[in-house]
């Protein structure tokens, strides 16, 4: 493992362990999940740890932020009202993982894992993939709030960068005072409730409306083996990981053996909060 895969796993455990006390339902998700079971643990050249909850389970856990001990932060637009995506993330506040999608953001920087709600995405019977254009507005709308929010301290030695961010996020405030806008994107996302739901999935990905998923993929779930952890994988995974990558145990080339984030700095042993801007 790398030192930041070592941060991560550690971050997991925390996450674990909340959700064992409070009894609420989770899943490795994604890479992680593929990582269980292809590797028993991280994928080689990953770069992050991913995990998602029932809607219920989700909110229920946002209610849970004093449960974390130090130095893990849990961060949502509640808690840290610079963040503005409306998944989670759990933190170390005493390293740095400076994402490049929120460089110019002030926001706790810590390494951590993130935590997706999965949402209703249809109530059709045998629906296969969600209907509409609502995956895509979801993800205009949280521009509306990214683009508010370039409310970084000042970096002289880049101040013009600096000037038209401050700039930006005038122009776009009125789309993120009182958090109003991840409010909506949040009520609009679990508008169908996850007992009636037939198809689920997390909306704010990459992947659209590809990413839904019949909600018995995931069902109780089952258990396996993360770098000598037990964790929760859905409990149809084996359907659930085809869906994604197709052949999942077959190791993709390997100019594609690469993680997915960038960054503009990173530290197992700084905080975030004494780290040099670039």
């Amino acid at each position: 493992m790398t030192d930041i895969q070592k941060k991560q796993l550690q971050i997991l455990i925390e996450f674990i362990r909340v959700c064992k006390k409070h009894g609420l339902k989770y899943y490795l998700f994604g890479g992680s999940a593929l990582g269980a079971v292809r590797h028993q643990g991280f994928i080689p050249w990953d770069d992050d740890v991913d995990v998602c909850m029932p809607r219920p389970d989700f909110d229920k856990l946002m209610k849970l932020a004093d449960e974390f001990e130090e130095p893990y932060f849990l961060q949502n637009p509640k808690t840290d009202r610079g963040y503005t995506y409306t998944l989670a993330k759990l933190r170390d506040s005493s390293t740095t993982y400076v994402e490049t999608v929120f460089s110019r953001h002030n926001i706790n920087h810590g390494i951590f894992i993130d935590i997706f709600p999965l949402d209703g995405m249809s109530k059709r019977k045998n629906a296969k993939r969600a209907r509409g254009p609502k995956p895509y507005l979801l993800w205009v709308l949280w521009w509306f709030t990214y683009l508010g929010n370039f409310w970084r301290k000042p970096n002289w030695r880049k101040l013009h960068w600096t000037i038209l961010g401050y700039l930006c996020s005038i122009i776009f405030l009125p789309f993120n005072i009182f958090n109003w806008m991840a409010k909506l994107i949040n009520a609009w996302a679990k508008r169908i409730k996850w007992d009636d739901a037939t198809l689920v999935g997390p909306y704010l990905t990459m992947y659209y409306n590809r990413d839904s998923f019949p909600k018995h993929y995931f069902g109780e779930g089952v258990e396996a083996t993360f770098e000598g952890i037990k964790v929760i994988i859905p409990s149809r995974y084996d359907e659930y990981l085809t869906q994604i990558y197709g052949d999942y145990m077959k190791l993709p080339p390997e100019n594609k053996q690469k993680g997915h984030h960038w960054d503009k700095g990173a530290s197992a042993t700084i905080s975030y909060k004494d780290y040099p801007q670039k």
